[in-house]
């Protein structure tokens, strides 16, 4: 059950639907806004959805399943099925903490990091999750790296326990946000790759 709840959480955090703009992965011939009004645009994007599939590389296994973000304002709900299409967590926040449901249970803890310690050992930079997910990073990010358009490439940030992670954007969506459409972290000893099939805004 141990080894069940670790991976179903680290899954959670890679990582429901609502919004009235729908982004797919469907080629689009739209022109990337300029630089300053996208930073604008991305940074007051506080409520959005997202359906992607997920990979998860651990020194004990591979996984694989599909995950459904929702982030509203400073919260998020997330849901994981397995390659089977079978639930296997919920997790949310809101203003009194975080609550994950799992193997039939329910755990919460003031934080969803905490509760990420406490149930797994695991670590991943689950803080500012909101930002690199739209293709931003937080403050405590460095060694930033640009593409030709002035997209932000790459950036490696600390997660709670101090552990460096690298974030990286393989590929964008063609669209005037220019949203990620695939998310590659890397750790010491841990891969995630979060292929995003739709954004909802």
């Amino acid at each position: 059950m141990f080894k069940l709840v670790k991976m179903a959480v680290t899954l959670s955090l890679i990582g429901v639907l609502s919004g009235c703009s729908v982004l797919s992965s469907t080629p689009s011939n739209e022109t990337m806004t300029n630089l300053p009004q996208r930073q604008k645009e991305l940074k007051a994007l506080t409520d959005f959805s997202l359906s992607a599939g997920i990979y998860v590389k651990t020194p004990e296994k591979g996984v694989s399943g599909s995950l459904e973000w929702q982030q509203q304002g400073d919260y998020y709900q997330a849901s994981m099925q397995n390659m089977f299409g079978l639930n296997v967590f919920a997790i949310s926040t809101n203003k009194t903490g975080a609550e994950v449901k799992v193997d039939g249970q329910t755990h919460t803890a003031e934080s969803a990091a905490v509760l990420l310690d406490y149930l797994s050992g695991w670590s991943l930079p689950i803080e500012e999750m909101p930002l690199w997910l739209k293709g931003m990073a937080g403050q405590s990010a460095n060694t930033l790296s640009y593409d030709a358009l002035g997209r932000l490439q790459s950036f490696t940030l600390l997660d709670n326990q101090g552990r460096e992670w690298q974030v990286s954007y393989p590929e964008f969506f063609a669209n005037r946000l220019a949203l990620p459409k695939r998310i590659l972290l890397e750790s010491a000893d841990t891969r995630i790759k979060l292929a995003i099939r739709e954004w909802q805004l």
